[in-house]
C-alpha cells in the first residue's frame, strides 16, 4: 500500500507546499517553496512541516522573498538532504537583488545567499544542491521529461534517482559540504523502494526570458557600469551605491519581474488506481472515487499570460496535464500572470488554489475566480488563516 500527503500550507501571502510518500518501510518528504509575507503563519507552518522529520527534497520556484523568506527558519528547524532551484547566472542574481530592492524587501542574509547560494545552502547541512537549467522562451522546443515506466507500488526504503542520469555533482568537504550540480530542463525525479520503481515522479520545469526581453537592462547596466559588470557580482550586490543604479537599471524591466521562475509536477503517471480524500474548511474530508486525478502543479509565479511562454510549459507537461487534480495558480491568482484557457488544459483537475494572504496588490483577482468556476473548477483561496489549509489523501 502506497499513501500520499498533499498540502497547501495557509502561510498567507506567499508560498508553501508539501507532500509526504510512504510505502511500508520507507518515506520521502519534499516541500516546494518556504516564504511568506505573515511571519508568524509561516513559521507556524515550518513548525508542523519539521515535526513530520526531515526533508529529502526543497524544491524553489524563484528567489522572491515572500517564497524563500522561511527557509533558514526551515534548515534549522530539521535537516534537507537536495535543494533543486532553477540555476541562476550573475545576470539573474542581480536582477533578484535589484527586484527585492525595490520593493523594499532586500536584506543582508539574502544579499550573502544571493553570493553562493550553493555554499549557503552547504554551511546549513544541505547535502546536494541541485540546479535545472531554464530553457529559453525563444528557444526551440526541447521536448518533455524523460518518464520511465514504474512498476507501481513497492515497500522498502525509498530512494530518489534523476532520470535519464543523474547530474555529474562537483564540490564536497572543500564547498562547505554541498555537493553541486546541473540538470537539462527535461530531467525527472523518480522514487523507487528496494521492491522497484514507484508511480511518482516530480517534473520541474524552469523558464527564462529572451535575450530581447533583457536587452534594455543589459545595454543601461553596460552603460552605467562597463561591458565587463557581471565579474563585479560582489561589488554590485555589496555596494548599497552601486545597487541603487542598478534598481534603475531593472526599472526598464519590471514589468516581466519574475524572469526565473520553476514550476513543479508532483504526482503519478497513472492516476486510476487511486483513490483520495480532500481536507478543506470548514474541515471535513471529501471522499472521491477510485480513477481521480491525484497530481499536483505548481507554478510559483511563473507568468503564465504570454502566449509563447505558456505553451512551452503545458507542452512540457503535456504527457501528465490530465493527471492534475489542484493547479496552483501563478502569483497567488494575479490576473497579471493568468490566462482564460489554463483551466481547460487540465481535464482531470478538479481545484484552483491561490496562497494569497492579506496584501495590498488584489491577489486573487475576481477575474480569476469567476474564470476557473465558470470552467466548473473548485476555486480554493489558502490564506494565513490555519483553517484555510487545502490537503489531499491518496492511497493506492
Amino acid at each position: 500500500m502506497m499513501h500520499a500527503t498533499l498540502t497547501q500550507h495557509p502561510v498567507g501571502q506567499g508560498g508553501m507546499m508539501s507532500g509526504l510518500l510512504s510505502v511500508p518501510g520507507g518515506r520521502f518528504h519534499w516541500v516546494y517553496d518556504c516564504g511568506s509575507n505573515q511571519t508568524e503563519a509561516r513559521n507556524r507552518e515550518i513548525a508542523l512541516l519539521a515535526a513530520q522529520g526531515g526533508v529529502d527534497c526543497l524544491f524553489l520556484s524563484h528567489l522572491d522573498s515572500d517564497h524563500v523568506n522561511g527557509i533558514d527558519h526551515l534548515l534549522l528547524a530539521t535537516r534537507v538532504k537536495e535543494v533543486v532551484l532553477p540555476y541562476l547566472n550573475d545576470l539573474d542574481r542581480l536582477i533578484a537583488a535589484a527586484k527585492d530592492d525595490a520593493s523594499g524587501a532586500l536584506s543582508g542574509g539574502f544579499l550573502t545567499f544571493l553570493g553562493n547560494i550553493e555554499g549557503w545552502f552547504g554551511e546549513r547541512g544541505v547535502e546536494r544542491v541541485t540546479f535545472i537549467m531554464p530553457r529559453d522562451d525563444e528557444a526551440e522546443d526541447g521536448g518533455g521529461p524523460e518518464m520511465p515506466r514504474s512498476d507501481g507500488d513497492g515497500e522498502g526504503t525509498i530512494h530518489a534517482k534523476w532520470w535519464p542520469r543523474p547530474p555529474v555533482y562537483e564540490g564536497g568537504p572543500n564547498n562547505n559540504g554541498a555537493l553541486v550540480g546541473r540538470l537539462d530542463t527535461t530531467a525527472s525525479l523518480h522514487l523507487s523502494a528496494s521492491s522497484g520503481m514507484l508511480d511518482w515522479l516530480f517534473l520541474p520545469y524552469a523558464h527564462r526570458p529572451s535575450n530581447k526581453k533583457l536587452f534594455a537592462f543589459r545595454q543601461a547596466m553596460s552603460r552605467k557600469f562597463g561591458s565587463r559588470y557581471r565579474g563585479r557580482l560582489k561589488s554590485l550586490l555589496s555596494d548599497p551605491v552601486l545597487r541603487a543604479a542598478v534598481r534603475e537599471c531593472y526599472d526598464l524591466i519590471w514589468s516581466d519581474h519574475n524572469l526565473v521562475s520553476m514550476a513543479l509536477y508532483a504526482g503519478p503517471r497513472d492516476s486510476e488506481p487511486w483513490q483520495g480524500e480532500c481536507l478543506h474548511h470548514p474541515g471535513w474530508w471529501h471522499y472521491h472515487w477510485h480513477g481521480h486525478a491525484v497530481g499536483w502543479l505548481g507554478t510559483g509565479d511563473m507568468h503564465l499570460d504570454g502566449a509563447r511562454r505558456r505553451k512551452r510549459m503545458l507542452d512540457h507537461y503535456r504527457e501528465v496535464l490530465d493527471q492534475v487534480n489542484v493547479f496552483g495558480l501563478p502569483h497567488h491568482g494575479s490576473y497579471l500572470n493568468f490566462h482564460v484557457s489554463l483551466p481547460g488544459t487540465m481535464p482531470r483537475m478538479s481545484q484552483c488554489v491561490a496562497a494569497a494572504g492579506p496584501n495590498g496588490y488584489g491577489h486573487p483577482h475576481e477575474m480569476v475566480k469567476d474564470v476557473v468556476r465558470s470552467a466548473g473548477r473548485q476555486f480554493v483561496q489558502v490564506s494565513d488563516n490555519g483553517q484555510s489549509v487545502l490537503a489531499w489523501r491518496h492511497s493506492r
